[in-house]
């Protein structure tokens, strides 16, 4: 669920222990301790997934993405991308150690610009060209946003490609982009670390359990399945490949 103001994180039921929360609606500071609590009580070793978070956001503010990018990154969490991702969520995005996308021009990125939230108005950029001020903290968090990827182990194609994009005209991606920039697979750190108890597990070869999970959010994310249909979707998914 979601208001026109910030994202509001809700559960959905899943088979426990399994936790399926959805982020729709813009990214705002508040969302950081919704996500934690939320995140806490997972048991991230449970297949397919201690948790999968689904995202539909148009971004909002970065700090606060990063931020629960580091929460979802430490629950071991799923991200597949419901609807859309862009800007800021793309941080959010990075934090999952699967990520999975269903369609092209799903995911906008464009170079880090700074807002503030001015009531009645909503969401408007602040001109850091005019502003000394404000350009250090633009540098500051476009700094902020490198250090964040290389901590994520995302490719280092994802943050020039990012900052090539202006800030005022964000760049659709095809899912033909997502893989090299790193915004669609297996993270590689989690594939060396879980590959092999979960292909013992469905009793499948490391790389047919990768390929299988490749295949989650094309095969079940098609429609709006509750949580707990996509939970046993991808279960069956990784024992059977279809």
């Amino acid at each position: 669920m979601a208001t026109a103001q910030t994202a509001v994180p809700s559960t959905v039921p899943a088979p426990s222990p399994v936790r399926v929360i959805e982020i729709d609606g813009p990214i705002m500071p508040s969302l950081v301790g919704k996500i934690r609590a939320a995140l806490e009580p997972i048991d991230s070793e449970r297949f397919p997934a201690g948790a999968i978070v689904l995202l539909d956001s148009p971004g909002g503010d970065g700090l606060a993405a990063m931020e629960v990018g580091r929460i979802v990154r430490a629950a071991k969490a799923h991200v597949l991308v419901r609807v859309r991702c862009a800007s800021a969520c793309v941080y959010i995005l990075a934090g999952g150690v699967v990520r999975g996308v269903a369609r092209d021009r799903a995911i906008a990125i464009h170079k880090p610009r700074l807002t503030t939230f001015v009531k009645g108005i909503g969401v408007v950029d602040i001109n850091s060209a005019s502003n000394p001020k404000a350009a250090q903290a633009l540098e500051a968090g476009d700094r902020r946003s490198r250090e964040y990827f290389k901590e994520m182990g995302m490719p280092d194609s994802l943050y020039p490609a990012m900052m090539a994009a202006p800030s005022d005209q964000a760049r659709y991606l095809e899912l033909a982009e997502l893989p090299a920039l790193g915004l669609a697979g297996v993270d590689p750190a989690y594939r060396a670390a879980r590959a092999a108890a979960a292909a013992a597990h469905y009793r499948i070869s490391e790389d047919e359990f990768v390929h299988r999970t490749n295949e989650v959010a094309q095969k079940c994310l098609v429609d709006k399945l509750s949580g707990r249909d996509l939970v046993r979707c991808y279960s069956r998914l990784l024992q059977t490949g279809g």
